[in-house]
């Protein structure tokens, strides 16, 4: 990581994660009957976990509306969920105003041109390894991770180790999951 990412690691508060392509692998996979099947990554729920622990809130943010990514969400606790939002930047200002913290408090990861605006704008925009060119080229860190493959968690090491925390903090999660 280099010095000025480190330094924008320092001032993240809040980190928003698109779903589709980025906590899954961005295929749908649908069944006869209409219902919907996602897959997650674990390692991406533990980097989570460890980055709420580490004081960092999480949120989801999706073009798409599905019950699986709200299922998802209350199992690791997070709290903001807003589906069904093709203006990304909007929202993404909208949290932060509700938060009273600047653009510059969030990372956000993305892999599609519908997050070119939001990527462009926060202080840490990530691309996930398997990203649109566009996204790529914007981004001021890529994952060597794929979307669905432990991105996420690559994402929130690299904030933590910019901050110098994160061993701290994962052994913090882990004695508090022991309890």
């Amino acid at each position: 990581m280099n010095d000025i990412l480190r330094e924008r690691s320092l001032r993240i508060r809040l980190l928003v994660l698109d779903v589709d392509g980025v906590l899954t692998d961005g295929r749908l996979v649908i069944g006869r009957s209409g219902e919907e099947t996602k897959a997650f990554s674990v390692k991406d729920g533990i980097g989570i976990k460890v980055a709420q622990f580490a004081g960092i809130e999480v949120a989801f943010l999706s073009a798409r509306s599905s019950e699986l990514v709200l299922r998802r969400a209350e199992m690791l606790g997070v709290r903001d969920v807003r589906q069904g939002k093709e203006r990304k930047l909007e929202v993404v200002k909208a949290m932060a105003a509700e938060r009273g913290i600047g653009l510059d408090q969030i990372a956000y990861v993305g892999d599609d041109v519908v997050d070119l605006e939001s990527i462009a704008a926060v202080g840490i925009g990530v691309a996930v390894a398997d990203a649109c060119s566009d996204l790529l080229e914007s981004a001021s860190l890529v994952t060597r991770a794929p979307g669905g493959g432990g991105a996420v968690r690559e994402v929130v090491e690299a904030i933590l180790r910019g901050r110098g925390d994160w061993v701290e903090s994962y052994r913090g999660y882990l004695a508090a999951a022991k309890e």
